[in-house]
Formats: C-alpha cells, sequence, structure tokens
C-alpha cells in the first residue's frame, strides 16, 4: 500500500486529469467527451464531490465499466471504452500503481460525468446551493423520483420502496453532511452475541465497499451500517440519489447473505 499526504495525493491527481485532457483533445474520435468544459473545472469539480462517490463492489471495477452521466450526454460505448482505457494508461503516466488504477479511475470519471451532465443543464442546473438543503427537499426529492419517502419526528428522512433496502437519511446542518443510515433489527433477543459478530464478520468480508457493525439498542441488536459526506460545497442530486441507491444496494447484499434469518428483512 503506498502512503502518500493529501496534498502528494491531490498533485498526482490533477497531473492525471491534465494529462487525460490533452490526451483526449487530441483524438479526433472522442475530443468531444470534453467539449465546452475546461480542466480548471474538472480538477476544481474533482475535489468539490469525491467525497459523494460510494465504493463499488471490487467485481465492478473488474467489469465493463458503465456511464453514469444521463442518457442525454453520453457517448457510444466504444467510445467511452477508449476513454477509459487512455484515463488509465495517464494515471499510469501520473505515477499511480496498476492496483489503484481501476478504482480510482472509475471515481473520478464518475465525477467527471457529473460535470459534464452540469454542463448541459443549461438554466436548470441541477446542484442544490448548501443554503438550500433540508430535510424536506431531499424527501420531496427522493418521493419525485419514484421512491416512498417521509420525514420523522426526529427530521431523519426514512426511504422505502423504491429502493433495494429501506434506510434514513440525515442532515446535518451544522456540519453540512448527509449521512445515510442502514438498520436490520434482531428476529430474537436470545440469539447469542457470537452469532451475530460471526455474520457481521462475514459481510464485511465479502461486502468491502461498507463498513457493518453489530449495534445494542433499546429495541435489541441491529445490523448497522452508514456513510456520510460533505455538501458544504453544494449537492449534485444526481449523485445524492445514485449514492442513496449504492447504499441501500450494499445493505441488501448484507441482508441477503444472512442465512439464518437472525435479523428482519425488511423494516417498514
Amino acid at each position: 500500500m503506498v502512503e502518500r499526504t493529501e496534498s502528494e495525493l491531490k498533485e498526482k491527481i490533477n497531473y492525471g486529469l491534465e494529462l487525460f485532457y490533452k490526451d483526449v483533445l487530441e483524438k479526433k474520435d472522442i475530443r468531444h467527451f470534453f467539449f465546452g468544459l475546461t480542466l480548471q473545472k474538472l480538477i476544481e469539480d474533482y475535489h468539490l464531490y469525491k467525497s459523494m462517490v460510494m465504493t463499488k463492489p471490487e467485481r465492478y471495477y473488474k467489469e465493463m465499466v458503465m456511464q453514469t452521466a444521463p442518457s442525454a450526454v453520453q457517448i457510444k460505448a466504444p467510445q467511452f471504452d477508449e476513454i477509459l482505457i487512455t484515463f488509465q494508461n495517464n494515471l499510469r503516466t501520473a505515477g499511480f500503481l496498476k492496483s489503484e488504477i481501476p478504482k480510482l479511475s472509475v471515481h473520478i470519471l464518475e465525477v467527471i460525468e457529473e460535470t459534464r451532465a452540469q454542463k448541459a443543464d443549461a438554466e436548470s442546473p441541477k446542484v442544490w446551493k448548501a443554503f438550500e438543503v433540508n430535510n424536506q427537499i431531499i424527501s420531496d426529492f427522493y418521493n419525485a423520483n419514484r421512491c416512498d419517502a417521509r420525514v420523522e419526528k426526529n427530521g431523519d428522512i426514512y426511504a422505502s420502496r423504491g429502493f433495494l433496502y429501506p434506510f434514513w437519511t440525515r442532515v446535518s446542518l451544522d456540519t453540512k453532511q448527509i449521512i445515510f443510515i442502514g438498520q436490520a433489527f434482531a428476529t430474537s433477543s436470545f440469539t447469542p452475541a457470537e452469532e451475530f459478530q460471526a455474520l457481521c464478520d462475514s459481510i464485511n468480508a465479502k461486502v468491502t465497499h461498507q463498513n457493518f457493525t453489530i449495534r445494542e439498542t433499546p429495541n435489541g441488536r441491529v445490523l448497522f451500517a452508514r456513510h456520510s459526506f460533505s455538501y458544504a460545497n453544494g449537492l449534485p442530486v444526481r449523485m445524492l440519489l445514485r449514492a442513496a441507491k449504492q447504499f441501500a444496494s450494499s445493505f441488501e447484499a448484507a441482508i441477503n447473505m444472512d442465512a439464518n434469518q437472525l435479523f428482519v428483512k425488511k423494516v417498514s
């Protein structure tokens, strides 16, 4: 594992993006990928929104990487494949290790796809300013995207149908953070703690893109996971919905490993 300071990592990423930008613009068949975008904008957006990109299952980085931009701004599949290969070669030139490149390239490209989509938004940008973000606007947004959501008494947004597994979204106005919270409640209070922990350890060994723990609550033990990111620099709604769906998907993957039904499969 390579240890770098935050400033060293930022410098190397910026250099990799610079190589990538120049390389793409020199290739006639893919130069339109950066139409109307500057290198400065790409670098700026990556560092603003990188915390919103959810880590994927390891297999995702080894299989065909899908475009995340809206269909209106997507390019042809062979061209996107060339974009990905070009970027990975540029990251190698920038000094990243072979083992680092698949995940890093996919994560950076996800933010680049958002930047491209924002360029196409024209007069209707889909990025909320930090002062606009609150629990009601997120609840309304989920509902507008065919996901049942409600604001509960404590202010958390509970989202049920429309996601692979129900979860809560918390808006921390003080710290300007969005926090996803997933919980699965134990089916019995008599199950030994060791069984819960063994399942949790197995989940963490296989669902490596999300950290799960066993927590004691007034209502008994729960399988617990959370993910947070900052919206201090604005909140791109496409990335919010994508992250929410990926969080719910990872929790469903975890609960599907519960062959002995130690936890309730769904909560209502």
